[in-house]
């Protein structure tokens, strides 16, 4: 399989201090670029492809100043490296993209929509516009006046009447349940306390809130999970994708796919506790609303599994971790397994 490496991939926007370092792998083996090789990284993110970058080769490397993302506002951006050689066109890596996170800066303004819009369609207004210095949108005009009303169309025949549905106590009973009204109407009320408490199963499916600020996932077992650092990042959340639930093996975004492998046993304890470098966004504030277990009786830090495995998400492969606990994905034998300690 064809991967990429990029030796960091977090920083400001507009930060323009950096050198990228990119390396090609087919399998565990290196791709060694040359001068000869035509290099070409894609850029994009969440809304598309946005622009090329041609890069620099250095030792069997390709290298990226920073500087060439100086006009990137703060988003996710998916990198792909495009490698002509021999006649022949190489795309890396074979899965998704390569992810680089441009964080805000104090100068950024809330609620900017710059990040909704590409450098290319920029380039495009502002030529439109007839050039430099010509604005692309001019002020706001008054408000016109209301038009008149328009007359009141012909009254248009009355439907057939349709038949009778089934009430949804005659459904609840189709569907092999047995009892009477009443209880039919008691399995429709919440069990369990204000935790959820008492659940009986882990999550299997999700649905996505975007009237919450942060967006929130509720899950099919009564619990919310919400990732407050990344407000509303579709990249994050997976708002705009479609995943493939059935994989064995993590990805670094969407994060939901992950909890619902975990759950249906696709991504095992074994998995997690040998994998690296991809929980960069499992934040310490990500929140699970009304766990089913209670992660305030454990520390957590050292629950990251192998030695040296949570060296490369700036620490915060403990998170996920947590997060399956208080799901009822992972029992207390899993995490305890993993390095979680039990206080007192």
């Amino acid at each position: 399989m064809r991967r990429v490496t990029i030796n960091n991939s977090l920083q400001k926007a507009r930060d323009t201090s950096r050198v990228y370092e990119l390396l090609l792998f087919d399998d565990d083996k290196q791709t060694i670029v040359s001068e000869n090789d035509k290099i070409t990284v894609k850029i994009g993110n969440r809304t598309g492809f946005l622009l090329d970058i041609e890069p620099g080769v250095a030792n069997g490397a390709i290298t990226v100043d920073s500087e060439r993302f100086a006009d990137l506002p703060a988003d996710d951006y998916r990198l792909e490296i495009w490698m002509k050689r021999d006649n022949k066109l190489y795309i890396y890596p074979d899965e998704k993209q390569i992810t680089l996170r441009l964080s805000s800066t104090l100068n950024d303004i809330t609620g900017t929509t710059l990040s909704t819009i590409t450098i290319e369609q920029l380039r495009k207004e502002i030529a439109e516009s007839g050039g430099a210095g010509v604005p692309v949108v001019g002020p706001k005009g008054d408000k016109g006046d209301q038009g008149p009303q328009g007359e009141t169309g012909p009254k248009g025949d009355p439907g057939p009447a349709g038949q009778d549905g089934k009430s949804a106590y005659r459904v609840w009973l189709d569907l092999g349940n047995a009892g009477s009204e009443q209880d039919f109407i008691n399995s429709l009320k919440p069990s369990g306390s204000s935790s959820n408490v008492g659940a009986r199963h882990a999550p299997t499916a999700w649905t996505l809130d975007r009237t919450t600020i942060p967006w929130t996932i509720w899950l099919d077992n009564g619990c919310g999970l919400q990732f407050p650092e990344y407000e509303t990042t579709g990249t994050v959340y997976g708002y705009g994708f479609a995943e493939n639930l059935t994989t064995t093996d993590f990805d670094s975004w969407p994060l939901i796919p992950n909890v619902i492998r975990a759950s249906r046993g696709a991504i095992t304890v074994e998995k997690f506790r040998s994998k690296s470098g991809v929980f960069d966004y499992w934040s310490p504030t990500t929140k699970v609303i009304k766990p089913l277990q209670d992660a305030s009786k454990f520390d957590w830090s050292t629950a990251f599994g192998d030695e040296g495995t949570n060296n490369e998400s700036y620490g915060r492969k403990p998170n996920f971790a947590r997060v399956m606990f208080e799901l009822g994905i992972w029992s207390e034998a899993d995490i305890l397994s993993l390095g979680a300690k039990k206080k007192g």
